[in-house]
């Protein structure tokens, strides 16, 4: 049968870059969580976390009898900090932390849905047989899982943080700390690429959820109590801990420590931290490369 017959016909657009793909991927990848039913809850919790202090700051500014200096001091009495103080976490970091707990729960639940369904059921190859190539997928996948990451803490963050200064009296709260809404994008960063590297490389090995949720979760809960064991011997011991040095990393460009401990161990948590998504980086590329595709 002639080509014209079978209604075959050469591609006359303008063809695109490969890399538009890739946000293909993330849009997809989101949507198959959010309409999860089964993720609903984890959903839910940083939801309640969310509307908790978000419901705090709305009170406490209403109280029209009290001057701001009293104000403020209502809100730290209630655990929300808004200004940064030297040796002290503003309320901003502490609810990133706080939803960072609820995101690694995700996170042990979906990254089979993301990454390990793409391996168990053949669909990276798929993938690759188009114009995408390895790296794209690739991308794609971490930027997935890093816009998932930022959704659940930087995103409501800068909610909270453009709350409190609409409800002030002037935008002296907005200009004042303006350093404020950048600590929270960069300590929102440093948490969306370590946990994405670490999960898409996870994902691709163990594939099936029940592996992936229990690695996950050992990967955070075995390091901080072998920490806590061997804390006497080394203070270099807490480097085990990948959690502990996402947060301390994440307070390095601002350099708001808690502790003295904490700032002498900041760039020894950032090389760690380097050396361990290098190495899952590695693996991941690896692993994909291993996938045949007939093109």
């Amino acid at each position: 049968m002639p080509i014209d017959i079978a209604r075959y016909h050469g591609w006359t657009h303008t063809t695109v870059s490969p890399w538009r793909a890739v946000l293909a991927i993330v849009r997809v990848s989101l949507v198959q969580v959010f309409r999860r039913k089964s993720y609903w809850m984890v959903l839910a919790l940083a939801l309640l976390n969310f509307m908790a202090f978000w419901t705090i700051i709305w009170v406490v500014t209403q109280v029209k009898d009290v001057p701001p200096e009293g104000r403020q001091r209502m809100l730290e009495f209630l655990g929300f900090s808004p200004h940064t103080r030297p040796g002290r976490d503003n309320a901003y970091i502490m609810f990133m932390e706080a939803q960072g707990r609820v995101v690694t729960l995700l996170l042990a639940f979906s990254g089979s849905l993301l990454v390990g369904a793409d391996f168990r059921e053949n669909a990276l190859a798929f993938y690759l047989s188009r114009r995408i190539e390895r790296r794209h997928y690739i991308a794609g996948k971490l930027l997935s899982v890093a816009a998932l990451v930022l959704l659940l803490t930087a995103l409501p963050a800068w909610l909270l943080f453009f709350e409190y200064g609409m409800f002030t009296s002037s935008l002296d709260y907005w200009s004042s700390q303006w350093r404020v809404a950048v600590e929270v994008l960069f300590y929102g960063a440093v948490l969306a690429s370590v946990l994405s590297v670490l999960l898409v490389t996870l994902s691709a090995y163990l594939q099936r959820m029940a592996p992936i949720a229990i690695t996950w979760a050992s990967l955070f809960i075995l390091p901080r109590a072998a920490r806590k064991l061997m804390r006497e011997a080394s203070i270099y011991w807490g480097l085990i801990d990948p959690w502990r040095d996402m947060h301390i990393v994440g307070r390095l460009a601002f350099d708001r420590f808690r502790n003295d401990e904490e700032r002498h161990l900041a760039w020894c948590a950032a090389a760690v931290l380097a050396v361990l998504m290098a190495v899952c980086l590695v693996a991941l590329v690896r692993r994909v490369r291993a996938v045949e595709v007939v093109e």
